[in-house]
């Protein structure tokens, strides 16, 4: 199924879903090749099956329904999201990554993350954020950001100038700037990325991402996303 349905997040983030293949009826398929059996058109036992697999994470057979994701993210946001090709036990469920690069594009026209509210340091949390900032500190906080992103920026620009390459340049740009990729993964892949990236001390951007993925993606197999929201997207 081919798609174009795109989410905007604020600021210049956004998600859309590209492409995809497959749907609940090949998940329950798969799970019965060990019977060399399959149904053409969904069942209630087909239900019963897929639900059985949800409860019980027998989860192999969701490789069967593919999904192709074009992002637009902060760096910081992208390399959260990296992580899950490379540190996952899912990896060889990950079937594509590709990424900008400011190697060939130049970053002098980049745009760049602003938070909506800026959060305090959460008490019990050492990697997670807390409640909004006093909005007193909120606008001193918004000039700060800014001051950097153009130190930045203009640090890049002088580089460029002097006649430094766009690679290493590019060294001195900050995490909130954006860049973009397109990620296929399959549909066990994508629900191990959800269960991990809703939790509570997720940090609240890539929440955000989260949560489109289910809405963008539940359309393409929603016994499936139904069957993982009763076990709370959980593996």
């Amino acid at each position: 199924m081919t798609s174009n349905e795109c989410r905007p997040l604020g600021g210049h983030s956004y998600l859309a879903l590209i492409d995809s293949m497959g749907n609940s009826l090949s998940i329950v398929n798969d799970a019965r090749q060990s019977f060399d059996k399959e149904n053409t058109e969904w069942t209630n036992q087909d239900g019963r099956l897929l639900r059985y697999l949800a409860d019980h994470h027998h989860t192999s057979p969701f490789r069967g329904v593919v999904f192709k994701w074009r992002v637009k993210a902060p760096l910081f946001v992208a390399r959260q999201w990296w992580k899950h090709t490379v540190a996952s036990s899912y990896v060889d469920d990950q079937l594509g990554w590709n990424e900008k690069s400011f190697r060939y594009c130049s970053a002098e026209d980049a745009q760049f993350y602003m938070p909506g509210q800026f959060l305090a340091q959460a008490e019990s949390n050492r990697q997670a954020s807390g409640g909004p900032l006093p909005s007193g500190t909120q606008q001193s906080a918004k000039i700060e950001w800014s001051k950097a992103l153009g130190a930045a920026t203009a640090a890049y620009a002088e580089l460029l100038l002097m006649g430094v390459s766009k690679e290493q340049a590019r060294a001195v740009l900050p995490a909130a700037l954006y860049t973009s990729f397109t990620w296929t993964c399959s549909l066990q892949a994508l629900l191990h990325f959800i269960s991990l990236r809703r939790k509570d001390g997720a940090q609240g951007e890539i929440i955000a991402y989260a949560n489109a993925l289910i809405e963008l993606g539940s359309p393409v197999a929603p016994e499936a996303f139904e069957a993982f929201a009763a076990n709370n997207y959980q593996f």
